[in-house]
């Protein structure tokens, strides 16, 4: 972690960015910073959040320890509804029958009824929304708020993704099958309903995705031997376990511009985090004793968190190197994977100390202090 990316200084602000610009081509149409964005809860001195009280809640947004933008989380504030996009803080507050969606504070969008935001992206100054409604009522892809694409029954897998063949999503539906229940997961471009697929029988489907127009899966067999295989189109690649172990996680990800699986395996008191492509495994690490809430790779190499009781922090594993985190209380309050980014050699993360609001965010090697009253929501690093 001594060597540090071409867009980081080693000046008074050595662990974060230079403000070197790139064109932005989205709706709001200003320039990005390169740097490390994170997003935090925050609330008054006096809010006692831990026991309900969620008054003046903040989403805030930091490029590096700065803070850039903020914006009111409303009467429930929520990690979901809080995202980076291209440099920016997208927010989004449901009540009284509409969805109002934010821009670092900004309003920009209202949406004819109550949705948890799954997917935002903009595009020639439109806005693109995917919404999941609430009680098990489906969903809606919007843009600019008018209804693309809908559903009165359904569950979002995933969010958007887009390349040049178009704009896609998936949603799963339950159904019956005799006496069983399985779940047909329906892949969408667009406004249209392009395919259906269903896990075979005793079989899970953990995640779906589609790059360059192939719908890839990542699917648990339910034959025997039974195993875990990326599926791209229809043919079935064995990852090379699952037969005689607990998987799980088994989620897909594009890594060296290849679809690969990440997941981990448990056998008796051993855990095994990976990343596996079709032609064996690319990364992995056991833990015997201690957590490890993911992996990541910058696709070179790996990093990870190594987490004790009460998943408070203890280690950071970074460059082939290991860093002892001695300061109590560190953990990440947020998903694991939401908190931490793995770029050009850095690894980045977000650690929330809840009891005493001095919280770190780990760079360098080093532990960077930021106290507010609050947790940490979610970090990534832009170059």
């Amino acid at each position: 972690m001594d060597t540090l990316p071409r867009w980081y200084s080693r000046g008074p602000r050595s662990y974060m960015a230079n403000a070197w610009e790139r064109e932005d081509t989205s709706a709001i149409g200003k320039p990005v910073k390169g740097g490390i964005y994170f997003t935090a809860l925050r609330f008054p001195d006096w809010a006692k959040w831990r026991e309900g009280d969620f008054r003046g809640a903040e989403a805030v947004l930091f490029l590096d320890s700065t803070e850039v933008a903020k914006a009111s989380a409303g009467p429930r504030p929520d990690p979901a509804r809080i995202r980076i996009l291209e440099g920016h803080m997208w927010t989004d507050i449901a009540e009284n029958g509409t969805t109002e969606v934010f821009c670092n504070g900004e309003h920009r969008l209202t949406i004819p009824a109550e949705e948890l935001i799954k997917g935002l992206f903009t595009e020639n100054g439109r806005i693109h929304t995917l919404g999941q409604r609430p009680g098990g009522k489906g969903l809606c892809y919007r843009i600019n708020g008018e209804e693309v694409f809908s559903t009165g029954a359904g569950t979002v897998m995933g969010s958007f993704m887009r390349d040049t063949s178009g704009v896609y999503f998936v949603y799963g539906i339950p159904i019956r099958n005799g006496d069983s229940a399985t779940t047909e997961y329906h892949i969408i471009k667009g406004a249209e309903d392009i395919k259906a697929v269903t896990p075979n029988k005793g079989g899970v489907i953990y995640d779906i995705r589609v790059r360059d127009g192939t719908v890839y899966r990542s699917e648990r067999r339910g034959e025997s031997p039974s195993s875990l295989c990326l599926v791209s189109g229809e043919a079935f690649h064995s990852m090379g376990v699952g037969e005689s172990e607990d998987i799980h996680l088994c989620r897909l990800m594009e890594l060296e511009e290849e679809m690969m699986i990440k997941g981990y395996s448990v056998a008796g008191n051993i855990t095994t985090h990976w990343i596996r492509s079709k032609d064996g495994i690319r990364h992995q690490v056991t833990s015997r004793r201690g957590g490890i809430p993911d992996i990541y790779s910058d696709g070179v190499s790996i990093a990870h968190l190594v987490t004790g009781i009460a998943d408070k922090v203890t280690m950071i594993h970074a460059e082939n190197t290991d860093f002892s985190i001695e300061e109590e209380g560190l953990c990440l309050v947020s998903s694991g994977s939401a908190c931490a980014d793995y770029k050009g050699g850095v690894f980045a993360a977000a650690l929330s100390d809840t009891s005493f609001r001095a919280h770190r965010i780990f760079v360098g090697g080093r532990l960077i202090p930021l106290e507010f009253n609050g947790y940490f929501t979610s970090l990534t690093i832009s170059e």
